[in-house]
């Protein structure tokens, strides 16, 4: 499992780079789901068990509540709006439709197990196995007073979402796992109780490391998010602000609480984790059978496509980028760049930005130094943090025709200007999108004039 996890990472990252487009248009999912058989590789490798080869019994809920989970935070991100999605698969045909489909599918099912397999690692690795505390029991009114404070930092996050949405992060396992303890599920209060802290520290550290992962891979990614957090949108690590990361943590105690909560009430409260590693006493109870499991798959299926289609006009930002979408392309340039291996933008992008290359594009389409000038400068407007091509062409009807006329631009204006004049809800416009695009353009302005005072010194 090792190796051909890391053979997936390998392929992934080879075809990124080449911009393959079945592998890097949905890259993330190629490779998180890679860097996931590499962890459990290394599990089993350690301990002879873990869940895609000892404990698969599992994997088909767990796969499919992570998938029901993140959807769960889609919906509340209608009214939180912290984050968009850039370059998602069209809808224009069935066959993009299905693809956008299995893609998001594939997606959030990395959610619980990216975690989970995270804290397996860190548990093969024995960390925090002997930092411990005196066994104290909780005083009945302990579990819910946490529970008191999971409810304000839901309703606090809900009505103040400008500034205080973040909190919204940790409540569900603030809300959940005294109702897990109280009733015998699996609970990180359980172990607190016994003095056996390594369960809360190792969770913690797996929610940072799986939060730079996410955020390195997602970087990379053509089809990806882009964070639009108020107040927090000028210090980024990849697409996430700083501070942003303090949520990772805080989703592993969510997704550790959902999932026993889950398991306790219909899978005859089974955990996932190695038995050597739950000194909670679980007392089993009567699971779902398998056709009851099969018959509750049209209900995820129609909770899925109706966040799916209520997000559709607020959190899908472009959709994917193609050559035929380019303006400054002459007709019939598709298949004459095709004979240069070129049948997607950012490849051309690149070919533009290689002096040698550039020239033959130019003598092969036929474009005058003005042309190719003009079609560089679409590319990288269209493809610059996710634009796309409807956003993309009213930019530039509106004069901004060029990355760097964005960097001079007025964010609320801007989006009060392309709002009027958008003739579709879809996809989505938000004022955190422009603000994310003029900033951007403001720092690789900056940059730019950065370097060449550098070289004239």
């Amino acid at each position: 499992m090792l190796i051909v996890g890391a053979l997936g990472l390998a392929v992934s990252f080879w075809g990124l780079y080449l911009d393959i487009g079945f592998i890097s248009q949905p890259f993330y999912a190629w490779a998180w789901w890679s860097y996931i058989v590499v962890l459990d590789g290394f599990v089993h490798r350690r301990r002879g068990s873990s869940l895609l080869t000892t404990r698969k019994r599992s994997l088909p809920s767990i796969l499919l509540w992570s998938v029901t989970f993140w959807y769960f935070f889609e919906l509340l991100n209608l009214r939180y709006q912290n984050w968009y999605y850039v370059g998602v698969f069209g809808i224009g045909s069935v066959a993009d439709l299905i693809g956008g489909i299995l893609f998001g599918t594939a997606a959030f099912a990395t959610v619980f197990m990216g975690l989970f397999e995270t804290y397996e690692a860190l548990t093969a690795l024995e960390l925090f196995k002997n930092v411990k505390l005196q066994p104290r029991p909780f005083a009945p009114w302990v579990t819910y007073a946490i529970q008191g404070v999971g409810a304000m930092m839901v309703t606090l996050s809900l009505s103040f979402s400008y500034y205080l949405a973040p909190l919204v992060w940790g409540s569900l396992s603030f809300l959940v796992d005294p109702w897990n303890y109280r009733r015998g599920a699996r609970s990180i209060l359980a172990d607190v109780e016994r003095g056996e802290l390594g369960i809360l520290l190792r969770l913690l550290l797996a929610g940072l490391a799986c939060g730079l992962v996410w955020e390195s891979f997602n970087f990379l990614a053509p089809q990806k998010w882009i964070y639009t957090v108020r107040g927090l949108e000028e210090l980024k690590l990849f697409e996430m602000p700083v501070l942003g990361f303090l949520g990772f943590p805080a989703l592993a105690l969510d997704a550790f609480a959902a999932y026993a909560a889950i398991a306790y009430l219909v899978h005859g409260n089974a955990t996932w984790e190695n038995p050597n590693d739950v000194t909670q006493t679980l007392e089993r109870r009567r699971g779902l059978s398998m056709q009851a499991f099969v018959a509750q798959l049209p209900l995820h299926a129609l909770f899925w496509g109706a966040i799916g289609l209520l997000t559709l006009t607020r959190n899908v930002g472009s959709i994917e980028l193609k050559l035929r979408h380019l303006e400054s392309l002459p007709f019939g340039a598709e298949s004459v760049l095709e004979q240069d291996d070129i049948d997607r933008p950012r490849q051309l992008l690149r070919a533009l930005e290689d002096p040698e290359r550039a020239r033959r594009v130019q003598t092969e389409l036929g474009l005058t130094d003005d042309g190719l000038q003009e079609l560089y400068n679409e590319l990288s407007l269209l493809t610059h943090k996710g634009i796309g091509y409807h956003h993309g062409q009213l930019l530039r009807r509106f004069g901004y025709r060029r990355v760097e006329d964005l960097a001079r631009a007025a964010p609320d204006t801007l989006f009060e200007q392309l709002d009027a004049a958008r003739p579709t809800a879809f996809p989505g416009l938000r004022p955190g999108m422009v603000r994310v695009w003029v900033n951007a353009a403001r720092d690789e302005v900056a940059h730019f004039d950065d370097s060449d005072r550098a070289v004239s010194q």
